[in-house]
């Protein structure tokens, strides 16, 4: 019943996730993310991804601060210290449970970037590996969800490309 209720919140989340793709603006993708990724982690907590879901709840305030434009190197470097931390401390789902950080990590780094293909190039990576987490998780929705976002991002891509940049 827990991974019923799971997939459906997962489920829900997607539909952000996907409608996010089309997205061109870095503060409104950043915006959706938060309201993506807590309904992502309450999913993630019913079925057992603890560091999933951890590092999911890191990345709303690290996307708030990016937002703000607040996000520099000071709270980057908190932030991967607390998701390293917190998976270390919490995983046992041995490497399937490091997936989240090192993707949390990747993205924290490079998630500064001023330019919108960059930042829709680094949206879509780090998004492949969510496929093959929420897979094996049992959130068979999110893995899904989690392949339509990014065919939606390389669709974004596609149309920031094709537009003439100032």
């Amino acid at each position: 019943m827990l991974q019923l209720i799971a997939n459906i919140i997962d489920l829900a989340a997607a539909f952000i996730q996907v409608g996010s793709g089309i997205l061109r603006q870095k503060t409104r993708i950043l915006v959706i993310q938060i309201l993506q990724l807590l309904m992502q982690a309450i999913s993630m907590i019913l079925l057992g991804g603890i560091t999933g879901a951890v590092n999911n709840l890191l990345s709303c305030f690290r996307n708030y601060l990016c937002y703000k434009e607040k996000l520099n190197g000071r709270w980057k470097a908190v932030f991967i210290t607390a998701s390293i931390g917190a998976t270390l401390l919490l995983n046992k789902q041995g490497f399937l449970g490091l997936l989240p950080a090192a993707v949390c990590t990747v993205y924290i780094l490079c998630m500064d970037v001023k330019d919108q293909l960059l930042f829709k190039i680094l949206v879509t990576v780090t998004s492949v590996p969510w496929i093959l987490y929420h897979f094996l998780l049992g959130s068979y929705t999110g893995a899904f969800f989690d392949t339509l976002s990014v065919l939606t991002n390389l669709y974004g891509l596609y149309k920031i490309k094709k537009t003439p940049r100032d």
